[in-house]
């Protein structure tokens, strides 16, 4: 494509450019509105039109089903096919989420953990100020799309970041961060929370490619 607005770099350029000129909370911008529809919705409708060659019709929905199509995809048929599953199984909450780590911007996570002194024990609850910044509308389940986020491999917890301190610190006094913990310790009297960084994982990191080369090809 000549257009270099619709390639991947040009695609990922639009979509940051958006996030970082977000209003403050509770405030809608029309303009990222109007990208995200254009970027993620009329992709995900697109893959969903799409016929492919050496795929059975409709959904696989046995697993001989999916090695009888696995046997007739190319590579590019196979990336197509995974680009449509996650673009299927995500928000558009998560996406904005996605999008703004996708650059390699890093963000304050706190982590509340059980177990005792020497174990790291079962992940309870996450909670980062990611979904005020990109923008999402339902800023209450913050905790629920990092989870699924989490699950999915495409977002990792890392150590903590020294000049993200003041950040953490906002965190750790905020009300829903308070109400969240003050509900765990009555069924898990041993908590602790780690100060941890949210990024985008290596694998997320080839996925947004592989997502942005998708759309770039589809405009």
């Amino acid at each position: 494509m000549s257009d270099s607005s619709s390639s991947p770099a040009g695609l990922r350029a639009r979509l940051q450019q958006l996030l970082l000129q977000l209003p403050p909370v509770q405030r809608v911008d029309e303009r990222f509105h109007q990208v995200e529809n254009e970027v993620l919705h009329n992709l995900k409708q697109r893959l969903d039109a799409l016929s492919h060659p050496g795929e059975l019709e409709g959904e696989p929905d046995s697993l001989h089903q999916l090695l009888d199509v696995s046997m007739a995809q190319n590579p590019d048929q196979a990336r197509l096919m995974l680009v449509h599953q996650l673009l299927a199984g995500m928000t558009a909450d998560e996406a904005r989420i996605f999008a703004a780590l996708s650059d390699g911007s890093a963000f304050p996570l706190l982590t509340v953990y059980s177990g005792g002194r020497f174990s790291r024990g079962e992940v309870l609850h996450r909670h980062s100020n990611v979904g005020r910044a990109a923008g999402v509308q339902c800023n209450e389940v913050i905790a629920f799309y990092l989870a699924r986020l989490f699950a999915r491999g495409l977002v990792i917890a890392t150590a903590f970041t020294e000049s993200l301190r003041t950040d953490y610190e906002l965190l750790e006094g905020d009300s829903d961060y308070r109400k969240a913990q003050a509900a765990l310790k009555n069924p898990v009297p041993k908590l602790k929370t780690r100060r941890e960084t949210l990024r985008i994982s290596p694998v997320g990191t080839q996925l947004w490619a592989l997502m942005s080369d998708e759309a770039a090809i589809e405009e």
